[in-house]
Order: structure tokens, then C-alpha cells, then sequence
């Protein structure tokens, strides 16, 4: 018996190690302001930049110059934003550093354009939120994306793992409390958090014809089960309202690269 477990445990690791070297990863650190970066994974296959921690306070307040979060500090997840103030943050960011906004409302990149006011519970009704695919600047990733990243070119439902204690915050270990980022193990890709600590907001709609967003990853007050990599959040629909916000609410940003063909 014992034989046959070591066996499985070779094979799991020989496959494990042909899924990572099939990615080929780089690490960026962006500035942001004096002592201040955001750090990206590059996953050169899938064609995409993706933070390798949620976004942080220190570096939202640093663009948007305000914080609404109920737990604070400059290195917690950013909390209680909605999609929309998700959207506009990316897009402020983008044109803070000089990059390509990847969103639009009636043509314009320009979120002062939107007729928003930010963190105040409403919608975005200047127009349709529109995604430039073409840009470089950055955004939030497709659901498809975020499954890719947040397996970490592994197996196991939590972040590349079968055990969320290894990996994340959630209601049993989270003392529902947000913690800082980069607190538990990385997946397989250099990544933190994908699994608890806060929801992530993701690109999608459930259906093309659907008003509610998708939430990934589960948080500090949810059960293991809702943390699952495959699990679409949140088990209330109404709280994936675009305008909606929750004090476990956050994002994590993403950006479009050139693909290298496997």
C-alpha cells in the first residue's frame, strides 16, 4: 500500500513540474508612486499579466485618492468596491501610467467622462461599459483567465492546492477578519490569495444577457466550499450587481500580453 501511495505521489510531481514549465512565467514590478509597485505575473502562454496579490490599499489609495474600505491598512486587499469602481480604477491606473485604458463609455477612456460618482452604491448610465481588447492598459481578467492563473498549473480545488489552509483565508481560519496580502502559500505561479481573503471581480457576466458579475475566489466569511476554484459566486445573485459593494469585495488586476504559441 504504502509502495503504491509513493508511486502516485512521483507521478503526481513528474506531471505536476511538465504543467509548470509548460508556462513560461516572469515577474514585473511596476511603479506606482515612491515606494509604491504593483507586481505581475506574465503567463506568457495564456497571453496575460496577472497581479500577483489582490489589489492593495496603498496602491488604490494611491490613484483614487480615497478609501472606503471597512478593513484598512495600505497592505490589505482593497475592500468594499464595487464592478464599477473596479472598472474605474483600472482605468484611472492605466492612465496614470501612461498605458492604453481598456474601457470606454460612449468613446471615452476618461472615467471623470462617466458621470460616476465612485464608491457611492450607484451604476455607471452615461452608457454601455465597452472592453478594448487591443489595450495594454490594465483590467480585470475573464473568469476563463482567472481559473488559469488561479490553478497555478496544477491540480486541487484551492488555489493548486487540496487543503485551503495552506492557500487561503476563509471563515474557519480568517477570524473574518481581511488580512494582508501574500499572508498564506503561493500557487504554482507565484500568485496570493486566489482562494479567500476577499471576492474577486472578474471581466464576465454569467450569461451574455445576464446583469450579475462573477465573483471568484471566496472570502473571509465564507465556507471552503465557496472558495473552490470552479465555484461562481455569491450564493445571493443580487450581490453580484455590478453596483454592488461588500466589505469582502476587492479585485485583482490583469493585463493583456503577447502570446507565445505552445
Amino acid at each position: 500500500m504504502k509502495r503504491h501511495f509513493f508511486l502516485f505521489i512521483i507521478i503526481f510531481s513528474i506531471f505536476a513540474n511538465i504543467a509548470l514549465s509548460a508556462e513560461q512565467i516572469s515577474f514585473t514590478n511596476i511603479p506606482v508612486q515612491d515606494g509604491i509597485c504593483i507586481k505581475m505575473a506574465e503567463l506568457k502562454q495564456k497571453g496575460i499579466a496577472i497581479g500577483v496579490s489582490e489589489v492593495t490599499q496603498g496602491v488604490y489609495n494611491a490613484i483614487i485618492g480615497e478609501n472606503l474600505s471597512r478593513f484598512t491598512g495600505d497592505n490589505l486587499p482593497v475592500n468594499s468596491v464595487s464592478w464599477y469602481d473596479a472598472i474605474v480604477f483600472c482605468n484611472k491606473l492605466s492612465i496614470t501610467l501612461g498605458l492604453t485604458p481598456a474601457y470606454s463609455v460612449n468613446g471615452s477612456t476618461n472615467p471623470d467622462d462617466w458621470e460616476y460618482p465612485i464608491h457611492s452604491g450607484a451604476s455607471i448610465t452615461a452608457g454601455i461599459v465597452e472592453w478594448n481588447k487591443e489595450s495594454d492598459g490594465f483590467r480585470l481578467p475573464t473568469e476563463d483567465e482567472w481559473i488559469y492563473a488561479a490553478k497555478g498549473g496544477l491540480g486541487g480545488d484551492f488555489a493548486g492546492s487540496t487543503d485551503i489552509e495552506n492557500c487561503g483565508w476563509y471563515s474557519r481560519n480568517g477570524s473574518w477578519q481581511v488580512h494582508e496580502v501574500m499572508g498564506k502559500e503561493p500557487n504554482g505561479y507565484g500568485l496570493y490569495d486566489t482562494c479567500g481573503n476577499v471576492w474577486e471581480w472578474c471581466w464576465d457576466s454569467y450569461t451574455p444577457k445576464s446583469k450579475y458579475k462573477v465573483l471568484k475566489g471566496g472570502c473571509i466569511y465564507s465556507d471552503k466550499k465557496l472558495c473552490r476554484i470552479k465555484f461562481r459566486g455569491h450564493i445571493y445573485p443580487s450581490r453580484n450587481m455590478p453596483n454592488y459593494s461588500y466589505s469582502c469585495y476587492g479585485l485583482r488586476l490583469a493585463r493583456s500580453i503577447p502570446n507565445i504559441e505552445h
